[in-house]
């Protein structure tokens, strides 16, 4: 099976990053979606549109703030991203078959692996978008 479009390293780090906030900051699927994709645009971006540099620094700040959970005090994701973003910038433009089938359990096993985000996003892009012919 093959993505209906280019797997970006962005699509992998949302991914990546729905997965740290399910498995350590315990959110709901919902919220987990909303900050992966927060996270991913966060650190994709040298400048947001609509946010001045001292709101993305914050924003940059605060998304490293997930090795302490505790200290994460506001959803600020809601600024950035929500559920049905993820759903349209990630799902939906792979396609939801590959996202569903192929992409978030290949995800899912290198996390669980203990495999680091590093590792796996390049090799299985490129495995990923060879399909695509």
């Amino acid at each position: 099976m093959a993505p209906k479009a280019e797997i970006r390293r962005f699509d992998i780090f949302a991914e990546w990053n729905r997965l740290r906030a399910v498995t350590l900051l315990k959110l709901p699927e919902p919220e987990a979606r909303a900050y992966g994709l927060a996270v991913a645009k966060v650190v994709a971006a040298r400048k947001l549109r609509g946010y001045t540099p001292r709101e993305l620094a914050d924003f940059k700040r605060q998304a490293r703030t997930l090795a302490h959970p505790e200290e994460i005090t506001v959803p600020w994701w809601h600024r950035l991203a929500s559920p049905e973003e993820f759903e349209t910038k990630i799902i939906e433009r792979m396609g939801r078959a590959f996202y569903e089938q192929v992409f978030r359990p290949t995800i899912a096993r290198a996390w669980r692996e203990g495999k680091s985000y590093e590792e796996i996003r390049d090799t299985l892009r490129q495995q990923w978008n060879r399909l695509r012919g």
